[in-house]
């Protein structure tokens, strides 16, 4: 007997099981009328404790259902399964993204590291003008497809600026001090996570932070982020400066906003072209 799990989704016509995660399963679909192709996320509750993947699912909905920018995944509707009278899933439909993360598939050149990252910058900063903050940027939430189109994706844990968690959500090795510490987020917080998963890319290895995956939680107060050159010796120090100053514990202490940090990347790949055309 198969272990694929099946599913039936009245309007669609179900393509293939795609993979899992904590509590979901995502799925290709094609929409029977227009004849596009989906991808859709299904959190089915099973135990009590899962109510907050559900609320996770929708939470991804009513964030990611207000943008509307080339390199952030959209999110096109959601319905809601109850089951005597009790809500037991969500199925999110989202744009159908093929690609590999950058988790899986780190950018062999500086340069073109850049080049995706403006592109998630540029994302961030959108979700950021929208109102909100995407909360959990790390190389997994990253796609780049094929023809090199990136793709922001998973707002499971974005919030509206100002929201105080009333737990510790976000990622190891990328989360900021404001979410480990439950203090107010805003787009400082983002500058914190793309700084995290930009060092990580160019470095293959993460910045010490507030909440490493490995060990327990403690303030690196007096841990300095190595430069990301001792391990890449391509990157330049202008790019260096940039992500440490991204990662500052301190918010106030980091660029004020992702525009800032788009527009000093921007200038950093203008140089970068400049040296390659005269052969630095």
């Amino acid at each position: 007997m198969s272990s694929t799990p099946t599913l039936e989704l009245p309007g669609y016509q179900v393509i293939q099981f795609l993979g899992s995660g904590a509590r979901s399963t995502i799925w290709e679909v094609r929409n029977t009328v227009t004849n596009e192709l989906h991808a859709l996320k299904r959190v089915v509750k099973r135990t009590s404790e899962d109510s907050r993947f559900l609320d996770q699912a929708i939470n991804e909905y009513e964030a990611g259902s207000q943008f509307n920018h080339p390199a952030v995944r959209k999110i096109l509707d959601v319905q809601r399964v109850r089951r005597w009278m009790s809500l037991k899933e969500i199925r999110v439909i989202m744009e159908y993204v093929q690609g590999q993360s950058v988790q899986q598939s780190r950018p062999t050149s500086v340069r073109e590291a850049i080049r995706i990252f403006l592109d998630v910058g540029a994302a961030l900063a959108h979700m950021n003008t929208k109102g909100y903050v995407h909360a959990d940027t790390k190389p997994n939430n990253i796609i780049v497809s094929k023809e090199g189109t990136v793709k922001v994706i998973d707002f499971g844990q974005s919030c509206p600026i100002g929201t105080v968690k009333t737990r510790i959500q976000g990622t190891p090795d990328f989360i900021a001090p404001e979410q480990v510490h439950r203090r107010p987020l805003d787009g400082r917080t983002d500058v914190f996570n793309f700084g995290a998963t930009l060092y990580w890319t160019l470095a293959g290895r993460p910045i010490p932070t507030v909440l490493p995956k490995e060990g327990s939680l403690t303030l690196n107060n007096g841990q300095r982020v190595p430069p990301v050159e001792q391990f890449n010796p391509d990157v330049p120090k202008s790019l260096t400066k940039l992500i440490v100053d991204c990662v500052e514990l301190n918010p106030v202490q980091r660029p004020s906003s992702m525009n800032e940090v788009v527009s000093r990347l921007t200038l950093i790949a203008k140089q970068l072209g400049r040296d390659a055309e005269a052969g630095i």
